[in-house]
């Protein structure tokens, strides 16, 4: 029935019956297909994937404009990968936090980020790309201080969101989160999501 599509997998031996969700799967830019490419083939043994903030856009309620293009790459090369963008002309920043990004980042403008590839991240590939699975993103935004205008109660909207529009895999975002050592807030958020009204 799984290879049928008429049930979809969402945890370790549990199935739910396929609906309107369907799985996360968003197109990737040339620019960041490129990025990918050139550190891929530079570093050819190292984790990374990319990802865009337009793909976020859908999930909030409160609209915020983010050009940002992300490279999460393995800490051993993470700072020379933001070098070498720099040097070529590229508005990169390093691992920003949210008091740099409030003071000195626009999101509504083109720039890339760098950040660490927390190890054994669940990615999917697209097109020969990396790129994060919901599951990653939903805990990525729940933890990384660069996201922190989606935190707080946009936070619950946003899970809300992404609940009714994909499926999502809850062992896997749950063990991602236990990596995080946020797992028993994202499992409260994503068991009350369904009761969430505006």
């Amino acid at each position: 029935m799984a290879d049928a599509g008429s049930v979809v997998r969402i945890a370790r031996g549990t199935y739910t019956v396929s609906d309107d969700r369907r799985a996360f799967a968003p197109e990737v830019s040339e620019q960041a297909q490129s990025l990918y490419k050139q550190f891929n083939a530079d570093f050819p043994e190292i984790k990374l994937c990319v990802y865009e903030g337009p793909w976020l856009l859908q999930f909030m309620h409160h609209l915020a404009s983010n050009q940002i293009t992300y490279i999460e790459i393995e800490k051993d090369v993470a700072e020379t990968v933001f070098h070498r963008l720099k040097n070529e002309g590229k508005e990169v920043y390093f691992r920003p936090d949210e008091e740099f990004i409030y003071n000195y980042v626009n999101l509504g403008s083109p720039a890339i980020f760098v950040k660490n590839l927390i190890s054994e991240s669940p990615l999917q590939t697209i097109s020969g790309i990396k790129v994060p699975t919901l599951e990653k993103m939903l805990v990525d935004m729940y933890c990384d201080s660069d996201f922190f205008y989606l935190q707080g109660g946009e936070y619950h909207r946003i899970m809300r969101n992404a609940r009714s529009r994909y499926t999502i895999n809850i062992t896997r975002m749950l063990r991602y989160a236990r990596r995080r050592n946020v797992s028993e807030a994202i499992k409260t958020i994503y068991e009350n999501s369904q009761y969430d009204i505006d």
